[in-house]
């Protein structure tokens, strides 16, 4: 199984990269760091591809290379998703920080590949609506829905 990991510099990818090999070393997951726009005409290949959100903090760190500035990581991100998009490849967006990081990008691949046992520590997010759906026709649900709102009413 091959996962494509994509972002523009300064999106934590070689950091995400790392800790996906070391979780997944023993299930025969290779993740690919793929920084040039020419590879992503490959990517049919992939059976995940995440892309690295625009969430981490700049990177104000002495020593190490010039990372491209916040607008230009939004051109780069913008023109990443562009390309996915025109070649039809289904991507994950991954955001946090630190171990967050690395949850959600577990969570990911495990929700893309059910077949694989990847066990990730975020829980399953349920659905925040709890009310009645608006086109059912069961009339004790209707019923229920309108005597609710009466109860809500304040005369």
């Amino acid at each position: 199984m091959k996962i494509a990991l994509l972002g523009a510099a300064g999106t934590g990818k070689t950091e995400l990269r790392l800790a996906l090999e070391q979780c997944l070393q023993s299930a025969n997951i290779e993740v690919l760091d793929l920084t040039h726009a020419s590879q992503l005409r490959h990517l049919e290949s992939y059976d995940v591809t995440l892309l690295c959100g625009l969430d981490l903090p700049e990177p104000p760190r002495p020593g190490t290379p010039p990372y491209p500035s916040r607008q230009e990581r939004e051109l780069i991100d913008q023109l990443i998703r562009q390309q996915l998009d025109q070649a039809s490849i289904s991507y994950q967006v991954v955001y946090g920080l630190g171990s967050a990081r690395l949850d959600n990008a577990l969570y990911a691949i495990a929700r893309q590949t059910p077949n694989l046992a990847i066990h990730s520590s975020r829980p399953e997010v349920l659905s925040r609506w709890t009310g009645p759906c608006e086109r059912c026709a069961d009339a004790q649900c209707e019923h229920r829905l309108f005597t609710d709102l009466l109860k809500q009413k304040s005369f």
